[in-house]
């Protein structure tokens, strides 16, 4: 009767288990937040002709991150008239921005090594990034029609879930406390000599 009462709290450990192994592959959404920008201003019919801007600061994700699977979603209104790019945080060291005005001296030719998804040559309106935990920045030019003072509305979004790994071990983990607290209530053993007894 004891071993019956203990097998209680491996059941309610295996199914918290198994309530955020569900909760993963649901997935959780952040609200969608929208800022206005300023364009990079641009000339030339070639975009990689124009300087580029970068944020100040870099994107550092905590470690934890490790454990999890971030998808941000980047989307801005004027497509054919400016691009976004992610790039790694080295970029900065060839490409300072400046302090007041976030834009650079270089073009996209110059930090084309570093960036990890978007660029000139995506005219979607959208970048997809999975965050590891590395550093990044954000990257933004414009193309032939933007104007100084002109803006867009920017919009991510956010979409986060457990990675594949942890889920697999929730679910591992889930399954062996479930056999193991019914094995402990009813011993299969047990049942088998009784059924043979009988």
């Amino acid at each position: 009767m004891m071993v019956r009462i203990l097998s209680i709290l491996p059941i309610f450990v295996g199914t918290l288990c198994l309530v955020l192994l569900l909760g993963s592959l649901a997935s959780y959404n952040l609200p969608e937040e929208s800022s206005t920008v300023d364009m990079v201003p641009c000339e030339s019919a070639e975009p990689d002709l124009c300087f580029i801007a970068m944020t100040k600061d870099d994107i550092s994700p905590p470690g934890i991150f490790s454990i999890l699977d971030i998808d941000l979603q980047i989307e801005w209104q004027r497509a054919d008239d400016a691009w976004f790019a992610i790039v790694h945080s080295e970029a900065e060291n060839d490409c300072p921005p400046n302090e007041e005005t976030l834009l650079t001296e270089c073009t996209v030719e110059d930090v084309e090594k570093y960036i990890i998804v978007g660029g000139a040559d995506e005219f979607d309106g959208e970048i997809n990034w999975n965050i590891k935990t590395d550093d990044y920045r954000i990257i933004s030019g414009g193309r032939e029609g933007a104007d100084i003072g002109d803006q867009q509305v920017l919009t991510t979004s956010v979409e986060i879930s457990l990675n594949w790994f942890i889920e697999l071990l929730l679910a591992i983990i889930s399954l062996t406390l479930f056999l193991g607290a019914g094995e402990m209530a009813f011993p299969i053993k047990k049942l088998f000599m009784k059924f043979r007894d009988s």
